[in-house]
């Protein structure tokens, strides 16, 4: 997990990065020279609840405060992303972040994906949850946002910074699964079943499969009377499309997923 700020004034764009790997590797290095953010309260408080939230799921949640979306100096071919939603996918993929054990890329354990960021430009007053695909299933896009409107955006509204960040972090591990937590499995958002739920339970009633039945009829029978004379001789007719062309093939991160706004 990494807690890092950023300013603008700085050469170097990170000046608090506070990091706990599964092994509880931390970092801290000293708050922004121009106005501070948190103080060394909140910050060794939010720090020890990430190292908690990391024993207790694996998950790594990091939050990443610039002073403003312009002169930030993060860049990507060349050109600075100005943009939160950019900037936050950038941020949570691709940006090198420094740790005592080296540079670590990429939010979440390995092969897991289950990292999200919190994502704060002072300046604009804006905010980005960013959701690794492993944490999708239980940290959903509106799910995020309402962590936000509930917690994050009343707080800082009040320059309750440290207050909302904590809330909101505290808010966004109750909706991750403890490592031992293997009664339940999501599916999606909010809802639960339990993978003992009895085979009566998941049977399909009856009435539903004779629908589907009819439907299935209604939609087939134009098309065999429009192709029914056209069998012989027209077997390369069709389009293949060559594939979907969905494999990520690698670890993928985050590709967006989460929610976004202003205070």
């Amino acid at each position: 997990m990494v807690f890092s700020v950023t300013n603008k004034a700085l050469l170097s764009f990170l000046s608090l990065i506070i990091l706990a790997s599964f092994l509880c590797t931390t970092l801290a290095s000293v708050l922004p020279a121009k106005g501070q953010v948190l103080s060394d309260d909140w910050r060794n408080e939010i720090k020890e609840y990430l190292l908690e939230i990391d024993k207790n799921t694996t998950a790594e949640i990091v939050i990443y405060i610039v002073d403003s979306l312009y002169g930030h100096g993060i860049m990507k071919d060349r050109t600075e992303l100005n943009d939160i939603v950019q900037l936050g996918v950038y941020i949570f993929n691709e940006l090198p972040l420094d740790t005592p054990s080296g540079t670590v890329v990429g939010i979440g354990k390995k092969e897991k994906d289950n990292g999200v960021l919190i994502l704060i430009s002072m300046e604009e007053r804006e905010w980005r949850i960013e959701v690794g695909y492993g944490l999708e299933g239980y940290i959903t896009d509106l799910e995020s946002k309402r962590i936000a409107e509930n917690y994050l955006i009343p707080n800082f509204q009040e320059e309750l910074y440290g207050e909302g960040l904590a809330s909101t972090v505290n808010a966004l591990a109750q909706e991750i699964p403890n490592i031992d937590n293997s009664e339940q499995m999501p599916t999606r958002g909010r809802y639960i079943y339990d993978i003992d739920e009895s085979p009566a339970d998941n049977e399909m009633p009856w009435d539903f499969i004779v629908l589907i039945v009819i439907f299935v009829i209604i939609v087939l029978i134009p098309f065999v009377w429009r192709s029914g004379g056209d069998r012989i001789g027209n077997s390369g007719n069709g389009s293949s499309g060559g594939g979907s062309g969905r494999g990520g093939g690698g670890g993928g991160g985050s590709g967006g997923g989460g929610s976004s706004g202003e205070w």
